[in-house]
């Protein structure tokens, strides 16, 4: 229902747009005489004949106010919604990141998650069934992207998922 009022309230603009548009065309042609009166001749097709390119002119106008007026609802309230899901609460960011994973990338996230979220990166190999190099590159990928932290720790890396991640994923 708040959309629905948002939406109204920009179609209304545009029509008030329309109207000041029109009302100061009125003033503008004939300064000496009604504006009203002036609409109606425009309106009624009784007016100068030099005005035929003015109120294409006037409807393009309105036109590209209710065109932005719709680019106003998209932005202002179907946007927002979609940055609502991706980053509330840490289980939809969670599941939003897990969709978007390459399977290897899920295994490793899944080796991490049975080991309460940090282990070693030689053993991730292992338990993952990847070779050390396709390990070390899934690695880097999700530590860039902010999935995984990684710290060394002798001849290895210890990965650790990100907090707002692992707790995500049990909740």
């Amino acid at each position: 229902m708040e959309k629905l009022k948002v939406l109204l309230i920009m179609l209304l603009a545009a029509v008030a747009g329309l109207a000041v548009s029109m009302y100061i065309l009125a003033l503008s042609l004939a300064p000496n005489e009604s504006p009203l009166t002036v609409l109606g001749q425009i309106l009624t097709g009784g007016y100068s004949p030099n005005l035929t390119i003015l109120i294409p002119l006037s409807s393009l106008l309105f036109l590209f106010t209710v065109l932005a007026s719709m680019v106003g609802v998209i932005y202002f309230l179907v946007v927002p919604e979609m940055k609502n899901y991706v980053s509330g609460d840490g289980k939809d960011a969670a599941s939003v990141v897990l969709r978007t994973l390459k399977p290897e990338e899920r295994a490793v996230v899944h080796v991490l998650d049975t080991h309460g979220g940090t282990y070693l990166q030689k053993f991730v190999t292992k338990e993952a069934g990847l070779s050390r190099l396709k390990t070390h590159r899934v690695v880097a990928s999700l530590s860039e992207r902010g999935i995984v932290h990684v710290e060394k720790r002798g001849n290895t890396n210890e990965v650790t998922l990100v907090e707002w991640f692992h707790q995500g994923m049990h909740q």
